[in-house]
């Protein structure tokens, strides 16, 4: 597969990439790391005019502590980068361990967390050579008017799989958003579509520039995994990112985040699923109550590897095993 014709342009600053961005709108589109993207554009199923490389862009690779105590990252910092720093492991260990994951080792020392907050959602009849596509009808994601996933569907039901989007959404992160003349602070959770197609907000003029990840409580446990065909290179049949603070060595929840990827088109933070946990004693039962509450928003499809109903008892394992989990580090402190 050989990469289309483009015309490759390497901005010298952010400025000056957002006004490319602006001058180009959709005929543009940037590139991070590239590990998805390049494939895509042999896939045939990115065709721009214009390939913004924000290689050059340094400003947007760093790693810094926020006054209040949290962290600020910059989309362009590397996975590797993210595993290695020492800050990272100490204050957001999920975070590490999610972006420790992704792919391999070689990918990662490529790979953006920008890249992958951003990552296109998947299908097996999308994600495919152009060659092989020819012999199905366009989809929506291609232009087309129908979803060969389900039947019938007036949307995309192409999956989201990204690793670190679950970490960051139990940490509470949020994304700095900027096109030419303005910017905003936007949720994890307010970031991506109901749909497979487009995965997120981001307007064509727009990127984001920064993640920023507030303090977390001092009494909380945060667990990650990740269910895929192979410890590396896979993407996830399943992943899971969850945060308990407890009030005391009591077992008592004072708040929980709990967020799932790989089952739908967009990573699902769970809202009914942690309010029944907070301001309550974790027992056997009160897990079994909120992994059922958790079931019950997620929705998971199948367009890629597994049914729907593997995805489904995946998550049921997940929850239970990391409420159990900070259960037993708060009672044993």
């Amino acid at each position: 597969m050989t990469l289309p014709r483009f015309t490759h342009i390497m901005p010298s600053s952010l400025n000056e990439a957002l006004d490319l961005l602006h001058e180009k709108g959709e005929t543009g589109r940037i590139k991070a790391g590239g590990s998805d993207f390049v494939v895509a554009m042999k896939h045939k199923t990115a065709l721009p005019e214009f390939v913004l490389n924000m290689a050059g862009l340094k400003e947007l690779d760093f790693i810094r502590p926020e006054p209040g105590g949290g962290l600020v990252i910059g989309v362009l910092t590397t996975l590797s980068a993210i595993v290695g720093s020492e800050q990272v492991r100490k204050q957001y260990p999920i975070l590490s361990q999610a972006a420790g994951k992704v792919a391999t080792v070689q990918i990662r020392n490529v790979a953006t967390i920008g890249g992958n907050v951003c990552l296109d959602t998947r299908c097996w009849y999308y994600n495919q050579s152009a060659q092989w596509r020819k012999a199905v009808a366009l989809c929506y994601k291609l232009g087309g008017d129908r979803c060969h996933v389900i039947k019938n569907s007036d949307k995309c039901n192409a999956v989201f799989l990204a690793d670190t989007v679950p970490a960051l959404m139990a940490l509470d992160a949020q994304l700095k958003v900027v096109r030419k003349g303005a910017e905003k602070i936007i949720s994890m959770e307010k970031f991506y579509n109901e749909s497979g197609h487009p995965p997120n907000l981001l307007r064509p003029d727009e990127l984001v520039s920064e993640i920023h990840i507030p303090r977390g409580p001092e009494k909380a446990f945060t667990f990650f995994y990740k269910d895929a065909p192979r410890d590396v290179i896979d993407f996830a049949l399943v992943n899971l990112a969850m945060r308990i603070d407890f009030q005391n060595h009591d077992g008592v929840c004072k708040s929980a985040r709990i967020a799932v990827g790989g089952v739908t088109s967009f990573p699902v933070f769970s809202e009914k699923g942690v309010q029944v946990l907070k301001g309550e004693k974790i027992t056997g039962a009160l897990i079994d109550k909120a992994t059922e509450l958790v079931l019950k928003e997620i929705a998971p499809i199948s367009p890629i590897w597994v049914s729907p109903g593997q995805r489904r008892q995946t998550v049921g394992v997940f929850v239970k095993r990391g409420l159990t989990a900070a259960l037993a580090q708060n009672l044993n402190k």
